[in-house]
């Protein structure tokens, strides 16, 4: 008897792993891939299909549908201001996935569809029947709903506002038309749960590859920081701004010779203007373990989004002291001043990366903390397995609950 045949439905091409998203798909498809047989679809825009993606064929057979880059600021304003119905909604759905799904469920027999991201359920048949799995890496209303407090230029914040009201109207519809919905964790869960009744929520957490991060041999240079991030999501700007106009003066008083190096895909030009003698902002980079392994600590100053954030795994994983505000940090149940160190204002941030330059004993110790906490709860081996039992579930081989 063959393996159980998963249909797997994503916003975007998981490969290369090059953001948080597509580090999740990409590992799922490695761990599962060893007990199910897996055709992943997902939508592919020009800049994503410019690299070799031969390599997702040891994990599945995959299809890939083409989708226009995202709008820009303006562009979206107009697409949210000219329908009732989310931004996200319209940009990921499109006659050729419809059709693509179709053509894949008519040709061969599924078990279970995984779906990852709300707004990719509305692209399968209307008459389908095969038992699904939505994931949500993010919860969005609430995502948006931060943001709309903080949006720059403040003009922009009626229309933040406005998608966060639709997508708390529609984003629960959708969770209740799904046989298993899976949260990043058990707070995230608690929102779903609260927001559509007759959900049923499981756990489909985020994690990391704890083999391929890993503390290095060499010393930390205390005076320097990392962060990293998406730079197209809005959080990973507002939060590196936070920080260079809110708190790096703070610490630069104090300590003139702390530096903090910003790694990630395409910065915007007012993250390319802060590069000067306290900030390198390098862009995307290859690899960035040598960054994780050699900085002082990793900071990490969000003030909105959701779901769990893979910059702190990778960072924990790889023993780098972490200072993370509450929101950034939310979701992992991580014990303050053992797991890491949680701070919410620009001072109490401040004062944590000053107090761990000073004391970089204090700060290995974190670091080691923080990793063997990650290595016992996050490893991706374990998040497959929590996966693979809600797949079980919807094949009906084991009881729900």
């Amino acid at each position: 008897m063959g393996k159980p045949h998963i249909l797997m439905l994503t916003p975007y091409l998981p490969y290369p792993p090059v953001s948080g998203g597509r580090m999740r798909t990409y590992n799922l498809l490695k761990f599962l891939s060893v007990d199910y047989d897996i055709t992943l679809v997902c939508f592919g825009r020009p800049e994503e299909q410019a690299f070799d993606i031969m390599p997702l064929g040891e994990f599945c057979d995959y299809h890939v549908v083409d989708r226009q880059s995202s709008p820009g600021t303006l562009q979206a304003a107009l697409l949210s201001l000219t329908s009732s119905r989310p931004i996200m909604m319209r940009l990921y759905t499109n006659p050729g996935m419809r059709q693509t799904l179709a053509d894949l469920l008519a040709a061969r027999p599924v078990d279970v569809i995984h779906v990852e991201s709300f707004y990719m359920l509305q692209n399968l048949p209307e008459s389908n029947a095969i038992p699904v799995l939505l994931s949500e890496p993010a919860i969005e209303y609430r995502a948006w709903s931060l943001f709309a407090k903080i949006a720059k230029p403040w003009y922009t914040r009626p229309g933040v506002v406005l998608e966060a009201i639709k997508l708390r109207y529609i984003e629960p519809k959708v969770w209740a038309q799904a046989d298993a919905v899976g949260a990043m964790s058990a707070h995230d869960a608690a929102l779903i749960s609260d927001a559509a009744l007759n959900a049923q929520v499981t756990l489909a957490p985020n994690a990391v590859d704890v083999d391929y991060f890993i503390p290095g041999d060499g010393p930390r240079d205390p005076n320097t920081a990392v962060y990293m991030g998406d730079y197209k999501y809005f959080p990973n700007v507002d939060a590196v701004m936070y920080f260079a106009q809110q708190i790096l003066p703070l610490i630069i008083a104090q300590r003139p010779d702390f530096h903090l190096t910003l790694l990630g895909k395409e910065p915007p030009p007012e993250m390319q203007a802060l590069a000067g003698e306290h900030i390198t902002v390098t862009g995307l980079v290859d690899d960035t373990r040598p960054y994780l392994q050699g900085s002082g600590m990793f900071v990490c100053p969000l003030r909105t989004g959701s779901g769990t954030r893979f910059k702190l795994l990778e960072a924990l994983a790889s023993g780098c002291p972490v200072i993370s505000t509450s929101i950034g940090a939310e979701g992992l149940n991580a014990v303050d001043d053992t797991h890491m160190l949680l701070r919410d204002t620009p001072q109490a941030i401040a004062q944590a990366v000053i107090a761990l330059m000073d004391n970089p004993q204090r700060a290995q110790h974190i670091g080691q903390t923080g990793r063997e906490w990650v290595v016992n709860n996050y490893a991706w081996q374990r998040s497959a397995q929590m996966i693979s039992e809600t797949y079980q579930q919807l094949m009906g081989r084991k009881k729900i609950g």
